[in-house]
């Protein structure tokens, strides 16, 4: 190159903008020209090759309200910089911030024409929605991982940089784009075939060329049939807890959950432990998040059997599937225990 370097631009949310938490949330579009937040860190990566000439930041919130306006906002100010290359994020399971990430940086490959690479947990929502754009290495669920992402993420950002190749997606730590690379192997594909079925056959460990997608069956529940004479319950993952949090629910990444009788929930000092979004909303008006007056109103009017005395709170932002099915499980049994027959849950 000369001695010139290749200009990188980075995109990140308000908090690792270092403008606020969710209370900054609503921010819209800025830029500086530095290195800020993980922007630092693929600086100190890619220092030999690449200079990071400006960290655009947008607060997730601002950019959720209207997706594609947001991303079109964003591109013109990731255009004045004039990278070469784009690296947005890491998210983890940060499902706004994902889906940030992921408009950024199919508009931003679309349009400039420039390689572009983000990281995320592989149950971020945006997974699904841009894995075939772009190159999203793979993340542990919470931003602890930084260390571990960022070299992964400027390792591929400099060999698309070199036009180098890329290899497949376990070996290199990004998330599978559902593309048929050529690569040389020691054996043909009916030795290998035959070697993994042995494997099989003898209780052996081995690992699949090709992994079929699998998915959840989750079958309907029946009809409940007149709903003036049933038991309804409140279920929500919107995190309104007791001040002392006696189940240990946590802000993000939660795997407990917990049921309170309502007037008493009401009755003494409350909050919302969710991180997800600005509960500040809820806290003004609880019923809000769970319409527990109206409910009542139309139990007093006849047109509803039952009300259930006890809601039950979990902790939806960040939560594995395999904790949320769990956690699900938990709670149908209590509600079962309590001749529950209807739920509606109600989320942020």
């Amino acid at each position: 190159m000369g001695g010139k370097k290749w200009r990188v631009v980075c995109y990140v949310n308000q908090f690792y903008a270092q403008i606020g938490g969710e209370d900054k949330a609503g921010v819209g579009f800025g830029v500086k020209e530095e290195a800020i937040g993980p922007a630092i860190q693929f600086r100190n990566l890619l220092k030999d090759d690449c200079e990071v000439v400006g960290t655009v930041y947008c607060g997730d919130n601002y950019f959720a309200d209207n997706a594609e306006k947001s991303a079109e906002e964003g591109l013109a100010l990731v255009a004045a910089l004039k990278p070469d290359l784009f690296i947005a994020g890491p998210a983890f399971n940060a499902g706004r911030y994902g889906i940030a990430c992921g408009n950024m940086v199919s508009l931003v490959a679309r349009k400039l024409g420039i390689p572009t690479v983000t990281a995320m947990y592989p149950e971020n929502p945006a997974v699904d929605l841009f894995r075939k754009d772009t190159y999203i290495v793979e993340t542990g669920i919470m931003a602890s991982g930084m260390r571990d992402a960022a070299p992964k993420m400027a390792g591929i950002g400099l060999r698309l940089l070199k036009k180098e190749p890329i290899g497949g997606a376990v070996a290199e730590g990004y998330i599978p784009r559902d593309i048929i690379l050529n690569e040389e192997q020691p054996d043909n594909a009916a030795h290998r075939a035959i070697e993994m079925v042995l494997h099989k056959l003898r209780g052996e460990p081995f690992s699949s060329e090709l992994l079929p997608p699998v998915f959840d069956e989750v079958a309907p529940a029946e009809a409940v049939g007149d709903v003036k004479k049933i038991k309804l319950a409140m279920v929500t993952d919107g995190g309104l807890i007791p001040e002392d949090n006696p189940d240990r629910l946590k802000p993000n990444g939660s795997t407990t959950w917990g049921h309170y009788d309502w007037d008493t929930l009401m009755e003494n000092r409350h909050f919302v432990i969710h991180s997800g979004y600005d509960g500040t909303w809820v806290m003004e008006n609880p019923n809000r998040l769970l319409p527990i007056d109206v409910l009542r109103e139309v139990a007093a009017e006849g047109k509803l059997g039952e009300l259930d005395s006890e809601v039950y709170v979990a902790t939806g932002n960040c939560a594995s599937v395999e904790a949320s099915r769990t956690k699900g499980e938990q709670i149908a049994a209590r509600l079962k225990e309590r001749a529950v027959q209807a739920v509606i849950l109600t989320s942020t």
